[in-house]
């Protein structure tokens, strides 16, 4: 039975049941989080009035296809990777001329973004010289057209807006290992391809795999990366768009105090260090004295970051994170909604 056997790939998430099954007790302390999480509301508000807002739409993992309904309006468009399938120069150069169109056409236009960034993922193999076909590594010397779009890989770039507002936008496109030789911009897994690379004043931070444990995959082992996790830690992005893993779709608040810290400490302890869901025995959590000592500090630290932001009046001084890929779980359609936030 599908509810009770553990998914054929690591990108697909586990029924509930199987999860209540394995693991009981995070099940019951992430549920908990989540919920007074919810009661604290929102890490970070937009800037004050007087001053204008601006929209960042958010999408990610198109892979070749157009979504089947006009993208939200907004300043920014962010395309977080996978722009294709096969990686090939052609299948590149069609999304680029896709995502071109929706440029404004002249400035003042209502119409269009001011301003498209792309990065690009593991399935983008012509931009990585190390994946390319041979077909294209013979056709390499055909540059692509990107006309205004903003790409980024490894570099950063800072956008002027009204009321002299600016945003400095950082790409990485690194991802640890999960494909052969065809994907790109891969690194083992456990190398640290992160540390002291993203600029200490970065507003938004765009990468193609997310931070382990958040709008990851757990009870995979978790597919983000632990170092990328350390390096936005220390930089403190005010908004981090990712993709890569599609099951892992959603937004996520982040506050970058000990109720985080002790939430992803507790994630590593249940799935971390081989105990991945998928080899876990059933009910085992059940005598794991550490992980209950774990669970009872890490609501604790919720309760009392629950009543400094509603009664205490604490400050809201976290960031956003968003997974933004369209393309729903492990199938090949595009059916998630563009992420919009506004800074």
């Amino acid at each position: 039975m599908p509810l009770l056997t553990p998914p054929k790939s690591q990108f697909a998430p586990t029924s509930f049941v199987y999860e209540l099954i394995h693991h009981p007790i995070t099940v019951l302390i992430t549920f908990l989080h989540y919920l007074l999480l919810n009661l604290r509301g929102p890490s970070y508000k937009p800037t004050a009035s007087g001053r204008s807002r601006i929209r960042v739409v958010c999408i990610s993992d198109t892979h070749t296809k157009i979504p089947p309904q006009a993208l939200p309006k907004g300043d920014i468009l962010i395309h977080a990777g996978d722009l294709t399938n096969s990686g090939s120069r052609a299948q590149i150069q069609q999304t680029l001329d896709w995502l071109k169109s929706l440029l404004k056409p002249w400035p003042g236009s209502q119409d269009g973004f001011a301003y498209i960034v792309v990065i690009c993922g593991n399935h983008d193999s012509y931009l990585d010289e190390r994946s390319r076909s041979a077909h294209d590594n013979a056709h390499k010397n055909q540059a692509l057209s990107w006309g205004k779009l903003t790409y980024l890989q490894h570099n950063s770039v800072t956008l002027p807006f009204i009321d002299d507002r600016k945003l400095k936008i950082y790409g990485a496109p690194q991802i640890p290992r999960c494909g052969g030789k065809e994907f790109a911009f891969q690194y083992e897994r456990g190398q640290d391809a992160w540390s002291n690379t993203v600029p200490d004043d970065v507003d938004i931070l765009v990468t193609h795999n997310p931070p382990k444990w958040h709008l990851d995959l757990p009870t995979s082992g978790g597919l983000g990366d632990e170092f990328e996790l350390q390096e936005i830690w220390r930089t403190k992005p005010t908004l981090q768009v990712c993709g890569h893993v599609h099951s892992g779709y959603g937004k996520e608040y982040l506050w970058w105090d000990r109720s985080q810290k002790l939430f992803e400490e507790l994630r590593e302890h249940a799935y971390g260090n081989g105990k991945a869901q998928f080899s876990q025995p059933p009910l085992t959590e059940l005598f794991d004295v550490a992980l209950y000592l774990k669970g009872m500090q890490l609501v604790w630290e919720d309760l009392k970051a629950l009543a400094w932001s509603r009664l205490w009046g604490g400050a809201r001084q976290g960031g956003i994170l968003v997974n933004a890929a369209l393309t729903v779980r492990t199938s090949s359609q595009l059916g998630n909604k563009p992420h919009v936030v506004d800074l």
